[in-house]
C-alpha cells in the first residue's frame, strides 16, 4: 500500500506543482540555446547539458545582462571549479530577480538530474530579460 500521492501537498505552491508537471521541451531548448548563444556570442555545442555543464557559458550571460555579476569565470576542467561557476550564476540570478523557486540546483545541469528544471529557470531568466526591455522601452 503506498501513502505517496494521496490529499493535498502542503508547502508546494500551485505554481510549482505545475512546474513538477511539466515535461522538457526540445523546442523550447532550441529557443533558449538561440537565445543564450545570442546574447553571449558563444556556441553551446551540438548537446545542450553538456554545453553549459561547466557554466562558463551561463556565467558569461548573466555578466552580459547585468555586467560585472560575476566577478571571475573558471575555465579550469576541475568539477569543482564547474560547480563553482554553476553555483556563481545561481548566486548571480536570484541577485538578479528569479524567485527561488524557479532556480535549478547545481547538481540538476552538473549531473543531468533534472534538465526540466534547467529549463524552467533559464525560460523564467529570458522571460524576465524580455520583460526588462520592454518596460525599459515603454519607458523613452
Amino acid at each position: 500500500m503506498t501513502y505517496f500521492n494521496k490529499g493535498p501537498a502542503y508547502g508546494l505552491s500551485a505554481e510549482v506543482k505545475s512546474r513538477i508537471a511539466q515535461k522538457y521541451d526540445p523546442q523550447k531548448e532550441e529557443e533558449l540555446r538561440f537565445w543564450i548563444e545570442d546574447v553571449t556570442g558563444m556556441a553551446i555545442g551540438e548537446n545542450f547539458q553538456k554545453g553549459l555543464k561547466d557554466g562558463v557559458i551561463l556565467c558569461e550571460l548573466i555578466n552580459k545582462l547585468q555586467p560585472g555579476t560575476v566577478k571571475k569565470i573558471n575555465h579550469s576542467q576541475l568539477n569543482w571549479h564547474k560547480l563553482e561557476n554553476l553555483g556563481n550564476f545561481i548566486k548571480a540570478i536570484l541577485t538578479y530577480g528569479l524567485k527561488p523557486t524557479d532556480i535549478f540546483e547545481a547538481n540538476d545541469l552538473f549531473e543531468n538530474g533534472n534538465m526540466t528544471q534547467v529549463q524552467t529557470t533559464l525560460l523564467a531568466l529570458a522571460s524576465m530579460v524580455s520583460s526588462d526591455a520592454l518596460l525599459m522601452n515603454s519607458l523613452f
